[in-house]
């Protein structure tokens, strides 16, 4: 994903009530690793926040359905271009490696492409299109925190 998407998400996960939970009533440390683990495991969860998608908004999901089938072609268009570039050069001209070249700009920009789709995911997130998991077990796990904090504290 690019770097501006893993920003958003970032925000989105500090902003969170656990993660405000945490830097009100812990150590900063406590909160960053807090933050640390939530970020990871919501990058894990990719891929289902994708189905999720494909389930709540068909336009948002054909958006990134385009740009993964898109990098799929060219990372596989450009791999298949470097295999032939380095047998024929073997057998015809070392000339032939130019197209080495041209695989790797097309295995570049099909990375590119994976980037931007994984950037629709994270922002139909960040909008609120879909739900993680993971942020609404945390948020889950704050109010059953609470309510032990709370009824400890009347008791």
């Amino acid at each position: 994903m690019t770097s501006q998407a893993l920003a958003d998400l970032q925000r989105h996960v500090s902003a969170g009530p656990l993660i405000t939970w945490l830097g009100s009533n812990m150590s900063e440390r406590h909160r960053d690793a807090g933050e640390r683990i939530l970020l990871r495991n919501v990058l894990d969860e990719l891929r289902q926040l994708g189905t999720r998608l494909h389930a709540k908004s068909s336009a948002l999901y054909a958006d990134h359905d385009r740009l993964m089938a898109e990098a799929d072609l060219r990372v596989n268009v450009g791999a298949g271009i470097a295999v032939l570039a380095i047998t024929l050069s073997a057998r015809v001209s070392g000339w032939v490696l130019f197209f080495l070249t041209m695989s790797a700009v097309l295995i570049i920009m099909g990375m590119t492409r994976a980037r931007q789709a994984n950037d629709v995911i994270v922002q139909a997130l960040v909008i609120g299109e879909v739900t993680s998991t993971v942020l609404a077990e945390a948020d889950g796990a704050l109010r059953t925190l609470s309510a032990a904090t709370d009824g400890g504290a009347q008791s």
